[in-house]
């Protein structure tokens, strides 16, 4: 399929020769130390157990998707939110009671201040459920 190019304005098929290419060794070298140790972190065996655990504590549903709007969202990708954010609070990141299960949107919502820190930590207080 046919297609316009964001990078050179022409219409092409598949990838664009003019699309500059990700140099991740330089993007590796010129990251502040304390990313480095977040990246890390988060490629480790011990952080995919840990979000594993907290996906089956939430039963692979967004909690506030179940909370607040009482809806189960179903075949969406779910991130486990850090509530306090880890360049902050490096000690709490495998710390379950600062681990939430969102769906894309409400994770956005929460890393850009739409969703208060507050609100997570009350949710993550009970078990999930559907109220009625």
């Amino acid at each position: 399929m046919l297609r316009a190019c964001s990078y050179c304005g022409g219409i092409h098929e598949g990838e664009c020769p003019k699309k500059p290419k990700r140099n991740y060794k330089r993007e590796h070298t010129s990251a502040k130390d304390s990313r480095i140790k977040e990246r890390k972190f988060r490629s480790s065996r011990e952080w995919q157990e840990v979000r594993a655990s907290v996906l089956d504590r939430d039963k692979h549903m967004c909690r506030v998707c179940l909370h607040d709007e009482q809806y189960i969202s179903v075949h969406e990708r779910l991130d486990v939110h850090h509530i306090e954010p880890l360049h902050k609070a490096w000690s709490k990141r495998k710390n379950k009671s600062n681990l939430i299960t969102l769906c894309k949107r409400h994770h956005y919502e929460a890393d850009n201040g739409h969703i208060k820190a507050e609100h997570l930590k009350k949710i993550i207080s009970a078990p999930p459920t559907i109220e009625k």
